[in-house]
């Protein structure tokens, strides 16, 4: 078996641990002893140091150094969780969980993904093989997520160590993978001018999608079921087993419908009425509706992941996707870095409504520009499996 295959398995192991820890990353440091907005200070720079690394390495390392990273920022993610778990000082747990990148999505918009995709990109050349690749995937990261909420109620205890086993593996998964030809440094062998423009295009773009995405984390969300709600983190593990579930099978309906009306208006028309849905969740009167329009927004909002990966993936060639992917990935989590400490105290005096609505509308707008921009920039479907 094609060794690279591997990455498929990083995914869906890293996949849990986000699971885990977009459910209670918030919640946890609060009950440490953090305030909400200190909690939500804590988040964003976790957001945003790692997305610092990802522009800086991706800006000058080539996919020549792919192994190297992975194993690097793989070790990170263990150290953070474990340093999470171990420590008992509210400081020392904010820094552990800056330090482990653990205010995350499990859409995983990490330097582990900057490299892992254009990998994964050139195990298939023809492009609906490709769509087909990044849609399994994504799909392994959210129903392992959705492995990662269910274990919440298991234990916290439990939770954290099964975490840090499986970052454990996932340094070792690294190791079984091959170097990947590629270039070096990026300033040797320049990226062209076109994927320079595609990647400031679309970091322009992905920032203003993040800045809405950071009023909302999953996370975030959480933490208003929480206090809306008064749900206990064994409910709230409940609910998220089912959004993550929504969303892995989601995913999977991607390349189908890519292959009929093509991957920006999959990305564009996925997204735009999950953000109806988003918008509404505080403003019902019940705690069914907003679960309701929950599980409607999760079964539309993550689709525009797998075919957003392929598409970049697709514009660009060869050594130039690290950057551009990099690049994009980076800005986009230093602007979902922007805004978690104005939701969570948003949230924590009671106008976490706000937080949604707000979120909400910046990303309707964030689909109609992507689609003027991007609509005329298509994905090349002709081109034959190598």
């Amino acid at each position: 078996m094609d060794s690279r295959y591997l990455l498929f398995l990083t995914r869906t192991l890293r996949g849990f641990i986000y699971g885990v820890f977009s459910v209670i990353t918030i919640i946890y440091l609060i009950e440490s002893g953090l305030t909400p907005l200190e909690a939500g200070i804590a988040v964003t720079a976790s957001i945003i140091v790692n997305s610092f690394f990802t522009f800086l390495i991706t800006s000058r390392f080539g996919t020549g150094y792919s192994r190297v990273f992975l194993i690097v920022f793989s070790l990170l993610l263990f150290i953070g969780i474990s340093g999470l778990f171990l420590t008992t000082n509210p400081a020392s747990k904010a820094l552990f969980a800056i330090v482990g990148s653990l205010g995350v999505n499990p859409s995983d918009n990490t330097l582990f993904s900057a490299y892992e995709q254009p990998i994964i990109a050139m195990i298939k050349e023809d492009q609906r093989e490709k769509n087909r690749l990044f849609a399994r995937y994504t799909f392994g990261g959210y129903i392992a997520a959705s492995l990662g909420a269910l274990a919440l109620n298991l234990g916290l205890n439990l939770s954290f160590e099964l975490s840090m086993l499986f970052a454990a593996m996932v340094i070792g998964s690294y190791f079984f993978i091959p170097s990947i030809e590629g270039k070096k440094s990026v300033r040797k062998a320049p990226v062209t001018k076109r994927s320079k423009i595609i990647a400031r295009d679309v970091s322009a773009l992905f920032s203003l999608d993040a800045i809405a995405g950071g009023f909302v984390l999953q996370s975030l969300m959480a933490y208003w079921f929480h206090e809306k709600y008064s749900f206990s983190l064994s409910q709230l593990g409940y609910v998220f087993t089912v959004v993550d579930i929504i969303t892995a099978v989601s995913v999977l309906l991607t390349p189908y419908i890519a292959s009929k009306i093509g991957l920006v208006r999959t990305i564009v028309f996925t997204h735009l009425p999950s953000n109806v849905f988003l918008i509404l969740i505080p403003l019902v009167p019940t705690l069914s509706l907003s679960l309701l329009f929950l599980f409607l927004r999760q079964s539309l909002s993550q689709m525009d992941v797998p075919t957003r990966q392929s598409y970049l993936n697709s514009v660009v060639e060869g050594d130039d996707r690290s950057y551009v992917v990099g690049v994009s990935n980076a800005v986009r989590s230093a602007s979902n870095g922007a805004s978690p400490y104005i939701s969570s105290y948003l949230i924590s005096i009671a106008a976490g409504s706000l937080s949604f609505v707000v979120g909400g509308a910046i990303k309707i707008a964030y689909d109609l520009a992507f689609y003027k921009r991007f609509i005329s920039v298509k994905e090349n479907y002709a081109r034959k499996e190598k």
